[in-house]
């Protein structure tokens, strides 16, 4: 597997699409959108931040928040809701792959690394403002 150094080659990697306002379809955006529908998987994939994630020892799986809708008016919120709802009306199943941040403070978050040679594949659920995906890793 080639290295993967940034989202923009993660979304290559993975075939990921979104759509625009109208309903055509389009690249995702790799600066401000943090989720779309993966030809590769057949299913709608999201980032998802290191320090948004938690391991269950016991159950041997792994949760990231992939959206909030609290979140607001940051850039890629509405892309990111849509494609919840999707995964929700359609099996409940997503994925995520995990972005390792150089500071996990800073406002405006660089990336240090991409877990690429794998993502987080399971159920996909609401817990108020926020969607969460808990499940096991794959394989890319």
């Amino acid at each position: 597997m080639p290295r993967i150094t940034n989202i923009s080659q993660m979304w290559t990697l993975l075939n990921v699409f979104t759509y625009d306002t109208v309903g055509n379809e389009r690249p995702v955006n790799h600066l401000n959108e943090w989720g779309g529908f993966s030809r590769v998987l057949k299913m709608p994939v999201f980032t998802a931040w290191r320090d948004a994630t938690t391991y269950d020892q016991v159950a041997k799986t792994t949760s990231a928040v992939v959206s909030d809708s609290n979140w607001g008016s940051k850039v890629g919120t509405n892309n990111q809701e849509r494609w919840v709802d999707y995964a929700l009306q359609h099996a409940g199943e997503a994925a995520f792959f995990i972005i390792h941040a150089v500071d996990d403070e800073a406002e405006v978050r660089k990336i240090a690394a991409i877990d690429a040679e794998r993502v987080i594949v399971g159920r996909i659920r609401r817990d108020g403002t926020r969607s969460i995906v808990t499940g096991q890793p794959r394989s890319i």
